[in-house]
């Protein structure tokens, strides 16, 4: 799935956040890096064990990330789940220092204005407003997110498109669903003993962070 909407601070790195097919490692509290280019993709998929996941978060330390090459640039998540389907949270964050995190809540009844943003993006959603009406038809897309996203379905996090670089290469980041805690960072100073560690074996293939 792709993601379109914006909410944007000038230069930040930007963060989509939203749902697609499955296949993916289960959600709960997890954990993934930004590759040699600064450049995230991370996904999960919601189990029996999670059930429908009401709740997302994705956090980053603020010193992992860039505005214009330089750290500490701030987060900013940007997610169709919140311009269209009416999730709501905390969706930038700047903690110089410390750790930026950006989090979605879904709504517990879908609003008529969710009701006629589907119907325009041509993804329109029949159900009843609440959860004892919804309606999925399972093929993982907007209409089935409006109160959750279902088990079977994908979260996926990805780099805004074209935007390397956002990220200290191999970055860790952190994301959790529901009541899952978000895993523990690694402080800057012990990341970057790790890698000069790495930097003393010359001889073997470079690590690609996933």
């Amino acid at each position: 799935m792709f993601f379109a909407a914006s909410i944007v601070r000038a230069d930040d790195t930007q963060v989509h956040m939203g749902g697609g097919p499955g296949g993916s490692p289960p959600c709960g509290s997890n954990s993934a890096s930004a590759n040699n280019a600064g450049v995230l993709t991370a996904d999960c998929l919601v189990t029996n064990a999670t059930g429908a996941i009401t709740t997302f978060s994705f956090e980053v330390l603020d010193a992992n990330t860039l505005n214009n090459g330089l750290p500490n640039g701030g987060l900013t998540c940007d997610s169709q789940l919140s311009s269209i389907d009416g999730w709501t949270g905390t969706l930038a964050a700047h903690n110089v220092g410390g750790v930026d995190i950006c989090t979605l809540t879904a709504p517990t009844r879908v609003s008529l204005r969710t009701y006629m943003n589907l119907f325009l993006t041509g993804d329109p959603y029949t159900g009843g407003p609440t959860l004892d009406s919804f309606r999925n038809d399972g093929d993982c897309d907007l209409d089935d997110f409006v109160l959750g996203i279902p088990v079977g379905c994908d979260i996926k996090i990805s780099s805004a498109a074209g935007n390397a670089g956002l990220f200290v290469p191999g970055a860790p980041v952190g994301f959790s669903s529901n009541n899952n805690p978000l895993p523990a960072l690694p402080e800057p100073g012990t990341l970057a003993l790790v890698l000069i560690g790495l930097t003393g074996l010359p001889l073997l293939r470079r690590k690609l962070a996933r």
